[in-house]
């Protein structure tokens, strides 16, 4: 990625973030990196293609950091527990962090949602490839493995639509390990 366009992105982040989405312009992003309204269009094609993208690199830097963690465990299980508790973590850092998309929720999630895709599906495969691993699902049908590594990954994603439009820490730190248990082996 070029260095102005690393630059319009991070410098519309900052806008979004003080003002939010609706009330940052083009104009706005174009005068806070020194140039006009119209360079902007060389490199992107307007607002909601900016936005998209700042979701984009925060969707792939989100994975690298929750896997890096992940991959410091040894046992499937183990793996799976800070795949939970590390989630939910980052969750409420970038929720605190784009408290902005409180007000507009709603009507950027379509966005959020499509340029995520591709994050969310290797996630998806990832944590079905670690379920895979784990003895218990050794001689069990593949799609079964997949099905639950699918509602795993969306359970553990409903937490943030709450947690954006709330801007509420729902599960404290003391807590997280005893969320990660409910979720790994259910209630009872």
């Amino acid at each position: 990625m070029a260095k102005s366009q690393n630059s319009i992105l991070s410098k519309s982040r900052e806008l979004f973030q003080q003002f939010g989405y609706n009330k940052t312009t083009l104009t706005d992003i174009a005068k806070s990196v020194g140039k006009v309204k119209s360079a902007i269009y060389y490199y992107f094609s307007g607002k909601e293609e900016i936005f998209a993208e700042i979701v984009q690199v925060e969707a792939e830097q989100f994975w690298k950091e929750l896997k890096k963690n992940i991959e410091k465990q040894d046992t499937p299980v183990e793996k799976l527990h800070t795949y939970i508790e590390t989630r939910v973590k980052l969750m409420q850092k970038i929720s605190q962090r784009y408290s902005f998309l409180k007000q507009e929720f709603f009507e950027l999630m379509p966005i959020v949602e499509s340029n995520r895709k591709a994050a969310d599906l290797e996630e998806k495969e990832y944590i079905t490839g670690l379920l895979a691993s784990h003895d218990k699902y050794k001689n069990t049908d593949y799609k079964i493995v997949q099905f639950k590594a699918e509602m795993l990954v969306n359970t553990i994603k409903g937490l943030e639509i709450q947690m954006y439009v709330t801007d509420e820490v729902l599960i404290d730190k003391k807590s997280l390990p005893i969320f990660s248990d409910v979720i790994l082996n259910g209630v009872l």
